[in-house]
């Protein structure tokens, strides 16, 4: 399991964050991650990459951003049109590609479910 002070140096924008709630995450992420031997040698990295996600995801919502986090299309001001980039967003796969650190963990969670392949 990763550490806090493991965390921040692989995310240093995040050293202003409370130690107490980057492990909080740091153990959100353990929880669903399940068993840390099907993740072979990526269980740290990933749980990292998870939490960081759910951090990113924490403070959008902390500063009044109550929707996902998802790429936009199409904005106008006016009568207000806001279109995603995604049509629809499902409490899965999508979600964690709302963020860069959710991608990245999507990555890892692929390798050890599918395992590598070549093309």
């Amino acid at each position: 399991m990763a550490s806090v002070a493991d965390f921040i140096n692989r995310f240093p924008e995040f050293c202003d964050v409370d130690d107490d709630r980057v492990q909080m995450f740091l153990d959100d992420a353990a929880l669903l991650m399940n068993s840390p031997n099907k993740w072979l040698s990526f269980y740290d990295v990933a749980q990292s990459y998870y939490a960081a996600h759910f951090l990113v995801a924490a403070e959008a919502t902390e500063s009044g951003d109550t929707g996902i986090l998802a790429p936009v299309s199409m904005q106008e001001v006016d009568d207000v049109v806001i279109k995603s980039a995604i049509t629809s967003i499902s409490p899965t796969t999508d979600d964690l590609y709302s963020t860069s650190y959710g991608k990245r963990y999507v990555s890892y969670r692929r390798l050890v479910t599918v395992g590598m392949y070549g093309v």
